[in-house]
């Protein structure tokens, strides 16, 4: 089954104006037509927590930088207020985008039927962007409700379950008029991402209150059910159905066990691992630990089948920049998934917690892993959703090499700087020491950190440049019923 439709040879060479453009992403009902708008929303919405994150390196190297922003403009621009900013975008803009985008395209080949309502998903795609646009304006002015990932006032959290809430209709709908009547794995974990992740940001925000907050420490456990469960529900439940979709597409082979992805399906809660030594309950948090390690099963289930499905296809590594980013993306993500369990027993926990070792797990998992996977996602599909080819894979190739070479140093210098702080604390040294010794770790943390911005200017342009091409008007694809 080919990935996407081909074009009708008739369009080619017509170009469209801006606001013609602009106008049929909102309104128009072309098939993947949103996905396309998605794909394209999610490389733009990555640009600006890139920039941030830059800018919050600088501060965190030489916070002296700080006075050479003007007077008026600290507020804004300062570390308090962009990190936020940095992180919500980075999630909710750049990676749930690329996953919404992917997901309503893999969603009709795997069903062999059209989407449910792509006027719907134009409804998604504009509450999304609105959602991204209000949150890139209102964190910075301060305007934040003060909790880890959920700083976004109430009006975005509203209308990002509106998002979520509209993608599960689609996703749903498309599934029940399906014309092959066994479902592929990946279609579970959509349909699972998609409702469970609207209750889950619901529940986590208390969209019912404008506060967004509860109370006491019932506000801390619940603000952790959210932070892991966003993690486990969306990012990785919906991450893993579109790595198992795609990696046999690019690896030519089918995959290797649906029984062992049906294994890698299951998910646990496991939040309060986060407060451990906490006020909680102590049940809760050894019952949390317990979750904890057993995410091995599902986890080790899923490498298998990665690594089972790519024998004889690895030579493809050297040519195929998506499968090559794909790969990289699981093997990141073994490694995120050891490092979560060794963080939750106690012992470790205490010695690690609040370093900056878990800063570096944090970006592990969404700049490595999944980021990984929204390129991958990218270069596979965008050639299919216009009807050519990616408009350089030279430059793709320098994507590829910058970020992954620039994000492997950035996290090893976090563990090592984080493991050195932690040491200094452990030692009773003054704590104005262990913020001393971090200095060079910043800086090799800056200097990693342009390296990987270099190399996701590089996917922008080369999005842009592969948008740009004559507008082709795509046939229906006929998907294949040996995936379902």
């Amino acid at each position: 089954m080919a990935l996407g439709a081909q074009a009708s040879p008739e369009a080619l060479g017509a170009r469209r104006p801006f606001i013609v453009a602009a106008r049929e992403a909102l309104m128009g009902e072309e098939p993947d037509g949103a996905a396309r708008y998605f794909l394209y929303s999610a490389a733009f919405w990555l640009l600006l927590p890139g920039l941030a994150g830059l800018a919050l390196a600088v501060l965190l190297y030489a916070p002296a930088a700080q006075e050479l922003i003007p007077l008026g403009l600290r507020g804004p621009l300062g570390f308090g207020r962009l990190r936020p900013m940095h992180v919500n975008v980075l999630l909710f803009g750049w990676l749930s985008m690329v996953y919404v985008g992917s997901m309503l395209f893999i969603t009709t080949r795997l069903t062999g039927s059209p989407l449910y309502s792509e006027r719907l998903a134009r409804v998604t795609l504009v509450v999304w962007n609105l959602a991204m646009l209000a949150a890139t304006i209102s964190l910075p002015l301060g305007i934040t409700q003060g909790r880890e990932y959920s700083e976004m006032g109430w009006g975005i959290d509203l209308l990002l379950v509106v998002g979520y809430a509209t993608l599960a209709v689609n996703i749903w709908g498309t599934v029940r008029r399906r014309r092959h009547p066994k479902l592929y794995v990946s279609l579970w974990n959509f349909m699972a991402a998609s409702l469970i992740g609207a209750l889950v940001y619901a529940i986590g925000n208390k969209v019912w209150d404008p506060s967004g907050a509860y109370v006491g420490m019932t506000d801390a456990i619940m603000s952790y059910f959210y932070v892991h469960n966003i993690f486990n529900v969306w990012f990785t439940t919906g991450g893993l159905g579109l790595a198992l979709y795609l990696l046999p597409k690019l690896a030519g082979r089918p995959l290797f066990s649906h029984r062992l992805a049906i294994w890698g399906f299951t998910s646990v809660w496991t939040g309060q691992h986060h407060l451990l030594y906490g006020p909680g309950p102590e049940w809760l948090e050894i019952l949390s630990v317990a979750f904890s390690i057993l995410t091995a099963v599902p986890n080790t289930a899923f490498l298998i089948n990665v690594v089972k499905t790519m024998e004889g296809s690895w030579g493809r590594l050297r040519q195929d920049i998506a499968l090559r980013f794909l790969v990289a993306g699981c093997l990141f993500y073994a490694f995120t998934c050891l490092q979560g369990i060794s963080q939750s027993i106690r012992t470790f926990s205490a010695f690690i917690h609040f370093t900056n070792w878990v800063i570096g797990h944090s970006h592990l998992a969404f700049v490595a892993d999944y980021s990984f996977f929204g390129f991958a996602l990218s270069y596979a599909l965008l050639p299919r959703l216009l009807g050519r080819e990616i408009a350089s894979q030279r430059l793709a190739s320098w994507h590829f090499w910058l970020v992954f070479v620039g994000i492997l140093v950035f996290m090893v210098s976090l563990w090592v700087g984080g493991w050195m702080q932690a040491v200094s604390w452990q030692s009773g040294a003054r704590f104005i020491e262990s913020v001393q010794l971090l200095k060079p770790y910043f800086l090799l943390r800056l200097v990693a950190g342009g390296v990987v911005g270099v190399g996701v200017l590089a996917f922008v342009v080369n999005v842009a440049l592969t948008a740009r091409a004559p507008r082709l008007t795509m046939a229906p694809a006929t998907p294949s019923a040996g995936v379902a």
